[in-house]
């Protein structure tokens, strides 16, 4: 029996990095609802509720600073700092209001597609056509009552797939897309949400939509409905209309998350913080001591109570003394945070700075740079996928013409404050950051002579010591 559930081998490999960036970026209550699976007990042998109780408070007083969501709102942000250029034909310029048939406009759900390729390096959109019992007309399109729609799906959903080649070309011949579908109660008021498998196949050369969801009875998962979706000449679509959007290239491998490496360290800090509020809240409680009494003392002081303050007398026998014990601070929890917050905005950075990884045939004719940045290829990489959807919603409809849609990223014009720059030097001076990428950053944000060699700037800095540039005040 086929299992339509079935997971590609990278979706299970990636699965666990797609959830802790998704976890990081969402804030501090996800990542403690989370426990231990982010934050370690200190003492995981003892298994007594009074552990447990600890345990809470330590995770209590632990502070998690989402760098990650910052961060994420501001790349995203930078991909829409300029309006993107959509060019479509009169009969899809409801796209620009409404593109998934729930009132998303193609300009809000290109802000979702981005942040999630910048979190998880992968999302996918279906390209979808209502069926229909005979061929629609223009007038049916043009009313708004029958239309192509775009919808999108997050890395998680999306959890098989297979291509296989067609000629020179490998093509997509299956994806699995996990849904929610809501039912109606049998009184007719109530809605429950059930899981359900959308899977697009190309069976014998012709795209096959077929739906499955579970059965109770027979514990098996049912095909519910097949369809085969016609063009608008009322021909069968000889390919699957789903198109991967990635951090690195559209295909159907798997990118790496660009967010990772950033979603970790944060929480690495967050569990430093953990260490570091604990020894603040023990070794900020001073702890108070008697030596020198006897039982009969003892007993009295305890019947008596103990007043501490500077209108207290303490009365003590002869030889008796009192004093207060402060534990020293522990600054090695404080000083792991703030290199990891150096650490963090290093890498922030470098998402905006040019790389080198390979460009989009877009991308590569709208700039001349030999470099980019991770956002610009993420911006590019977007633009391509909803141009190839737009053109498919027109083939679907019977519309030609010109359909583009573009993100707009200019390379290297990314402000950067004291602060930033500070984190980079710091990041710097501690071996976290090599000089060629330092000064490769500052280049691009205008803070050093673009036409400086490596050399000439250390030359430089040797020559006017080491107040010779002044970050903080950038």
């Amino acid at each position: 029996m086929a299992d339509v559930t079935f997971q590609h081998g990278d979706y299970a490999e990636n699965y666990d990095a797609w959830e802790t960036v998704e976890d990081a970026c969402a804030g501090e209550k996800e990542v403690k609802d989370k426990g231990v699976k982010y934050l370690p007990k200190p003492n995981p042998a003892d298994k007594s509720a009074q552990n447990a109780m600890r345990y809470d408070q330590y995770k209590a007083r632990a502070v998690y600073y989402n760098v990650s969501r910052r961060t994420l709102q501001s790349l995203t942000g930078a991909c829409f700092a300029k309006n993107p250029t959509l060019i479509v034909p009169p009969v899809l310029g409801y796209v620009a209001d409404n593109i998934d048939g729930q009132g998303l406009s193609i300009y809000q759900q290109s802000q979702v597609a981005v942040s999630e390729v910048i979190q998880k390096g992968r999302v996918g959109i279906l390209v979808d056509y209502p069926q229909t019992s005979a061929q629609a007309s223009l007038a049916d399109m043009q009313s708004g009552r029958i239309r192509s729609t775009i919808a999108l799906y997050e890395a998680e959903d999306i959890i098989n797939w297979r291509t296989e080649k067609v000629g020179a070309n490998q093509v997509l011949s299956l994806v699995v897309l996990k849904e929610c579908a809501e039912q109606v109660s049998a009184d007719g008021f109530g809605t429950e949400e059930v899981d359900q498998y959308r899977a697009l196949r190309l069976i014998d050369g012709i795209y096959v939509i077929e739906l499955y969801q579970f059965n109770s009875k027979t514990q098996s998962w049912d095909m519910i409905s097949q369809n085969i979706p016609l063009n608008s000449s009322g021909g069968a679509w000889k390919n699957i209309p789903f198109s991967f959007i990635g951090s690195i290239s559209n295909s159907a491998s798997c990118d790496p998350a660009p967010l990772y490496d950033l979603a970790t360290l944060n929480l690495a800090h967050y569990r430093n913080s953990a260490d570091y509020e604990d020894s603040v809240y023990m070794t900020g409680q001073p702890q108070a001591w008697i030596s020198g009494l006897t039982e009969e003392w003892r007993d009295w002081l305890q019947k008596e109570g103990i007043y501490i303050g500077a209108r207290a007398a303490m009365l003590l026998p002869n030889g008796g003394n009192f004093g207060i014990a402060q534990a020293q601070p522990n600054s090695l929890a404080k000083e792991a945070m703030d290199a990891k917050e150096a650490q963090m905005k290093a890498i922030g950075a470098r998402l905006i700075t040019p790389g080198s990884a390979v460009k989009t045939a877009t991308e590569a004719q709208s700039e001349n740079e030999s470099e980019h940045s991770v956002v610009s290829l993420i911006a590019a990489n977007v633009s391509e996928a909803y141009t190839l959807a737009l053109n498919w919603m027109g083939e679907w409809m019977g519309v030609t013409g010109t359909m583009e849609y573009t993100l707009h990223v200019e390379p290297g014009k990314f402000s950067v404050d004291g602060v930033m720059l500070t984190a980079l030097v710091g990041a710097n001076q501690s071996g976290k950051l090599p000089d060629s990428d330092l000064f490769r950053i500052m280049r691009k944000m205008d803070v050093i002579d673009a036409e400086k060699s490596d050399e000439q700037i250390r030359e430089e800095l040797a020559a006017s010591g080491p107040s010779g540039l002044d970050f903080g005040s950038a």
